[in-house]
């Protein structure tokens, strides 16, 4: 195995000034960084991250665990976390727990282990206890999109309560009464505070809750077309239903699949919100209208609390991330079908 101290050999150079220039450093001539990059080429050297990270109590990188980087969602946290760490001259590693405790346990140890000089963690399988433990272990551990009672200024989420109600009133404001719900089947914090943003939604408009509306499965584009099947196969479109509000872009976008196989037409037969405002729902036919879930905002306030953390300085107060409503093509007006009216809360 080829050694640093080969390449040192190879330019005839001290191990020293090998290592200054393949960690960038300006303090070295060019001559000599020319024969030491010349010799790392010809013998295939690179410098051990690991290895230097334990030698340094430090390393260069930003950790962030998701729940699965195919998901557009986290993919859109991933590159807006790599975005915002860029320019500051780190790297991103990241890892996947699959909404799985013990994959989620064995990614954040492996991060931890890298030391990584800031920490970002998606964690909805493992219970509090063990968040707690992490959070007090790992100083500038900071949670996305879940809060752990008593470090909720290291915890950020979105507004999801509020998200759920506005998609809702969209709905009704358009006619709809007959609404059902598509929902994440773990039980998370934010699949709980949408489902009630739904109910309550409903109840301030004078419109029974009604349990066998709702569906749910797994957090994904199959996840939604399993749902949707169940939906379908126990209510009639337009007759049980006449909308549906789901819990995510991606579990809408597996509804809408299966609804274009089964010759249902979207909005003329059925309506149809999401949750998040992935660029996915730009792409759908018809657009869908959602609620906008600032990924890019959550991203950049994580990083910049996880590493004012490492450095021992204040963060700013605990806080919900706002959300908005975006009205596309997804759902149709149908007051004058059924001479529905709806009565402004605020």
């Amino acid at each position: 195995m080829t050694t640093i101290r080969d390449v040192a050999r190879k330019a005839n150079v001290s191990v020293a000034t090998v290592s200054r220039v393949l960690n960038g450093s300006s303090k070295v001539s060019q001559k000599s960084k020319d024969a030491v990059l010349a010799a790392q080429k010809e013998l295939g050297f690179y410098l051990n991250a690991n290895a230097r990270a334990l030698a340094q109590r430090d390393s260069h990188t930003i950790g962030i665990v998701v729940s699965d980087v195919s998901d557009p969602y986290f993919g859109a946290m991933v590159r807006a976390c790599d975005d915002a760490i860029h320019d500051k001259g780190y790297n991103l590693i990241v890892g996947q727990g699959h909404h799985n405790d013990a994959r989620e346990r064995r990614a954040i140890d492996d991060l931890i282990s890298y030391q990584c000089r800031g920490l970002i963690v998606h964690a909805l399988a493992l219970d509090e206890d063990t968040l707690r433990s992490y959070l007090e272990t790992v100083p500038y551990m900071v949670m996305i999109n879940r809060v752990v009672p008593g470090y909720e200024s290291r915890c950020l989420a979105c507004d999801n309560y509020q998200g759920e109600r506005l998609a809702v009133d969209e709905l009704i404001a358009h006619g709809h009464r007959k609404i059902a719900y598509i929902n994440s089947c773990h039980s998370i914090l934010d699949a709980q505070e949408r489902l009630q943003g739904y109910i309550d939604s409903l109840q301030a408009h004078g419109i029974k809750y009604d349990p066998r509306l709702v569906f749910s499965g797994e957090p994904s584009l199959e996840g939604g077309a399993s749902a949707a099947h169940e939906l379908l196969k126990h209510l009639k479109p337009k007759h049980d239903f006449t909308a549906v509000a789901c819990y995510s872009d991606v579990m809408a976008a597996g509804l809408m699949g299966t609804c274009h196989h089964h010759q249902i037409r979207i909005p003329e037969d059925i309506s149809i919100t999401g949750f998040d405002n992935l660029f996915l729902g730009k792409c759908l036919i018809p657009s869908l209208t959602t609620i906008d879930n600032p990924v890019k905002l959550m991203a950049e306030e994580a990083i910049a609390r996880s590493l004012q953390l490492y450095e021992g300085l204040p963060i700013a107060p605990p806080h919900r991330i706002d959300v908005s409503l975006i009205a596309r093509d997804s759902v149709r007006d149908i007051n004058h079908d059924e001479a529905a009216q709806f009565i402004p809360l605020w």
